[in-house]
């Protein structure tokens, strides 16, 4: 079991042995770096303001001993969570927390987010298309007219949120997505990071422009599968504020946070909004409430509107969903569909 604080010495040893290469690998190095992201990337701060919200705590016991099937076997959720590969959860429950543990954590930490930071910058365009500043259903080359000619022209908003962009880049999964520095994958997850410490045998420049983005050629259709990058730029655009900004104003300030978040950029401020944002358990349990009916614990006033609701609920295209963008049969589809519901 990890500990929850790291001495000086522990500490010193994951600053020496981490590089680009091995920090997300697992284990003790990647445990503490997603813990401690502004000592290896630079941040960009998302300011909470006002009171904080509060979190009525009522647990709820039969959480805790509620047995499910896990990679460890058979267990309680209670078990699980100090088994399992778990740092820190929170449950909440009609606006109340009824299950909260944090067996590899502090509750003050701000955990690395990952995916669940897309969230942030979708939630945004859904926000500003609510406002008539973004039409999810024209291309991104209206907005981002440096796209113009590349593979991104005529690709739709829509598309790029569903992640269903046809983009040539590699899946995650993919032989060479992370380990070659040539790929557009590679290079763009290198550039947000600027690394204080350059991995072994990384000679290429701490940052990409964005600009770059318009030699990357369209492997497949639109409206199929392919892992693409977040629309934080699109975002900046529009609203002539930078994304930490943008989501200060529009979310984090608005929910009573009781930390500000962070969000790790490359070294001309290009935001890793596709899973560089870090903050506290508790913080991201408070965003999650914006989209249920106790959004009133958190929030003055309803922040997601019913058709921003209706699009998450009613619009999804689980057919697009094949991991490798290949055509889904109608059985699968109506399975898919029929789990949304």
């Amino acid at each position: 079991m990890y500990p929850a604080a790291y001495d000086a010495g522990r500490s010193r040893k994951n600053h020496d042995e981490f590089t680009f290469q091995n920090w997300s690998d697992g284990g003790e190095i990647m445990h503490y770096a997603f813990l401690h992201m502004s000592e290896f990337f630079t941040q960009a701060i998302i300011y909470r303001s006002g009171p904080i919200s509060g979190l009525t705590s009522n647990p709820d016991k039969d959480i805790a001993s509620l047995t499910v099937e896990t990679h460890l076997g058979e267990m309680t959720i209670d078990d699980y969570v100090e088994q399992g590969p778990v740092d820190g959860v929170v449950i909440v429950r009609s606006g109340e927390v009824v299950y909260e543990r944090y067996p590899r954590m502090r509750p003050f930490d701000k955990h690395l987010l990952m995916s669940v930071s897309k969230i942030f910058v979708s939630t945004v365009i859904g926000i500003l298309e609510d406002e008539g500043k973004v039409d999810s259903s024209a291309p991104i080359d209206r907005y981002l007219p440096e796209l113009s000619g590349s593979g991104w022209e005529g690709v739709s908003v829509r598309d790029i949120l569903d992640m269903a962009s046809g983009i040539d880049c590699l899946e995650s999964d993919e032989p060479g997505a992370y380990s070659d520095p040539s790929t557009a994958y590679y290079q763009y997850e290198a550039s947000p990071a600027g690394l204080r410490r350059p991995p072994r045998r990384w000679n290429q420049p701490t940052h990409i422009s964005r600009r770059s983005a318009a030699g990357v050629n369209r492997a497949r259709p639109s409206n199929t599968r392919r892992r693409t990058r977040s629309l934080s730029w699109l975002a900046e655009r529009v609203t002539g504020q930078l994304f930490n900004e943008i989501v200060t104003d529009m979310l984090w300030s608005r929910i009573g946070a009781e930390s500000d978040a962070l969000v790790s950029t490359s070294r001309v401020g290009a935001p890793a909004s596709h899973g560089g944002i870090s903050a506290t358990v508790r913080d991201v349990a408070r965003l999650g409430l914006l989209f249920t009916p106790s959004w009133n614990v958190v929030a003055d006033e309803s922040i997601i509107s019913a058709t921003h609701m209706r699009r998450i609920q009613e619009e999804g295209r689980p057919g697009i969903f094949d991991s490798r963008g290949r055509p889904v049969n109608d059985r699968v589809v109506a399975r898919r569909a029929t789990a949304l519901q």
